[in-house]
C-alpha cells in the first residue's frame, strides 16, 4: 500500500513508498514532471517508451515527462522509494544540468544499476527527503526539497560525466530550447486528446509556424512529427501490454478514424499495429 502522504495536491514534490498494489499493470504511470525511483526489494518489469526494463534491488529509475512508463509485473515483495516533482519544478531543475552526456544516459538507460559506492549515499538522500516531506511545515518543505532535488540532480550529472568522460561544449539553452521542452511536456500531458500543432502553439503563445521552426532546429523533426512520435510510443505500449483492439486504442487516443492512426503507425514503424503486436508476441 502506498505510504500516507501529506494532503496538499498543489505541492510540487511528493514522496511515497510503493508496493505492488500501488501499480495497475498495463496502465501508464502518471508522470507530471519527473520521477526518481529506487528499488528497496523485490523485482518489477516496466516498459518505458516500449522498451522492457527490470527493476531489482539497488536499481534506480530516472523518469522524465516525455517518457511513457507502463508497469507490467511486480513481485509480491517489490518495494520502491519514489520521489516525484511537478512539471514546472522539473523544468527548473533540468535546466541547470548542462551535461549532454547525462541526458543521453537517462534516455538510453532510464533504469540502471547504482554503483556500489553510491548506494549508501542515495539511501541517505532518500531518507532525508522522506523526513523533510513528512516533518517540515509546508513553506520550509518546498524550499528544502527543491534545493535537495537540485543538488541531487547536479551530483548525478557530475557522476555520469566523471564515469563516462566529459563531452565537448554543450549547446546553449536559449528561449527556443525552453519552448521546445515546454512543447514536449505539453504533448506528454495532452497527447491523448490533442493532435494538432495549433493547440500546442496556442498554449505556448507562439504561432504554429514558429513552433515548427524551433522544433525542427532543436530536434531535427517538425512539431507534427514530434506529436506523432509520442502517439506511436503510447500505441506501442498499449499493443505490447494490453489486448485492446486497434479500434479501442484509437478511441482511447481520440482518433475518430482508426485507419488514420494506422497510417501514422505504419509511417513510423513500417508495419501495421497488428503486425507489430504479432511480431512482439511471436518473439516472446
Amino acid at each position: 500500500m502506498t505510504k500516507k502522504t501529506v494532503k496538499n495536491n498543489s505541492f510540487p514534490f511528493a514522496f511515497s513508498i510503493l508496493t505492488p498494489d500501488s501499480f495497475v499493470s498495463g496502465h501508464p504511470l502518471s508522470i507530471d514532471g519527473g520521477v526518481i525511483m529506487f528499488c528497496e526489494s523485490g523485482k518489477a518489469e516496466f516498459t518505458i517508451n516500449s522498451n522492457k526494463y527490470f527493476m531489482t534491488s539497488e536499481k534506480m529509475a530516472f523518469i522524465v515527462f516525455d517518457m511513457v512508463v507502463v508497469p507490467t509485473w511486480q513481485s509480491v515483495d517489490f518495494k520502491v522509494k519514489f520521489v516525484s516533482m511537478d512539471f514546472d519544478s522539473a523544468q527548473d531543475n533540468f535546466f541547470i544540468v548542462t551535461s549532454n552526456r547525462f541526458w543521453d544516459f537517462v534516455y538510453k538507460s532510464p533504469v540502471f544499476v547504482v554503483p556500489e559506492d553510491m548506494v549508501g549515499i542515495i539511501r541517505h538522500w532518500l531518507s532525508i527527503m522522506e523526513w523533510i516531506y513528512f516533518n517540515c511545515p509546508d513553506m520550509e518543505r518546498e524550499i528544502v526539497m527543491r534545493n535537495e532535488m537540485e543538488n541531487f540532480i547536479l551530483i548525478m550529472a557530475e557522476q555520469v560525466e566523471a564515469r563516462l568522460g566529459a563531452l565537448g561544449e554543450n549547446p546553449s539553452k536559449n528561449r527556443a530550447w525552453t519552448l521546445v521542452n515546454d512543447f514536449i511536456g505539453l504533448i506528454n500531458r495532452h497527447y491523448a486528446s490533442h493532435h494538432d500543432v495549433a493547440f500546442y502553439a496556442d498554449k505556448l503563445n507562439i504561432s504554429s509556424n514558429y513552433l515548427n521552426i524551433i522544433t525542427k532546429k532543436n530536434s531535427g523533426i517538425s512539431a507534427k512529427e514530434q506529436i506523432n512520435i509520442q502517439i506511436i510510443i503510447v500505441v506501442k505500449a498499449l499493443l505490447d501490454t494490453t489486448d485492446l483492439s486497434v479500434k479501442q486504442i484509437s478511441e482511447r487516443l481520440h482518433y475518430d478514424d482508426p485507419s488514420y492512426l494506422c497510417r501514422i503507425f505504419r509511417k513510423q514503424t513500417g508495419m501495421s499495429p497488428l503486425q507489430y503486436r504479432n511480431k512482439l508476441r511471436s518473439n516472446s
